[in-house]
């Protein structure tokens, strides 16, 4: 049995046909135009801020010139004419640290020790061989580096790098403990 329109309940809501409806795919979401419109006033903002190296605005000059103050006498003759020099710092060179001694975790400890004096560990092991005391090997090109290091670790042998040292960097061989 087939319904006519007449046996169909009315409904007062109107009727949403294929046509009517949105995609949500169709229509950018409140989110996404929130995120450009932030991105465009962020990028207005980097274009047309205040650059540091603007000069500062010059104020205009009165109708009367004021002379410029002159220095006192005694702060003239105080005042250095110069900057002092500045020394630059030395770049470090790196430090493999190696333990050839019979106590745990020394190469660990010492390389802590390296870092906070400034140094850039690069390498930690155990070294295989008999060292006699603990030593401060380094690579011609670096012999005052190796110098520095011993100093600042108190290490009292520096001795130039051997095979099978890598020749670009300090090696430094723990036999006590430092």
């Amino acid at each position: 049995m087939t319904e006519t329109r007449e046996d169909r309940p009315v409904d007062d809501r109107p009727r949403v046909t294929a046509r009517t409806r949105v995609k949500p795919r169709g229509v950018p979401s409140v989110a996404l135009l929130g995120a450009i419109l932030v991105l465009a006033v962020a990028a207005v903002g980097l274009l047309v801020g205040n650059d540091p190296e603007d000069p500062a605005p010059v104020a205009a000059p009165s109708a009367t010139p004021t002379p410029p103050p002159e220095p006192a006498p005694d702060t003239a003759a105080a005042a250095p004419t110069t900057a002092p020099p500045t020394t630059a710092e030395v770049p470090r060179a790196f430090v493999e640290v190696y333990n050839n001694s019979g106590v745990t975790g020394l190469a660990d400890s010492t390389a802590g020790r390296v870092e906070d004096a400034g140094w850039k560990v690069v390498g930690v092991d155990n070294w295989y061989g008999k060292i006699q005391e603990t030593t401060v090997y380094y690579p011609k090109k670096l012999k005052e580096q190796g110098e520095r290091l011993a100093a600042d670790l108190g290490v009292d042998r520096v001795r130039p790098a051997i095979e099978p040292m890598k020749f670009d960097r300090l090696t430094l061989i723990l036999t006590d403990a430092p």
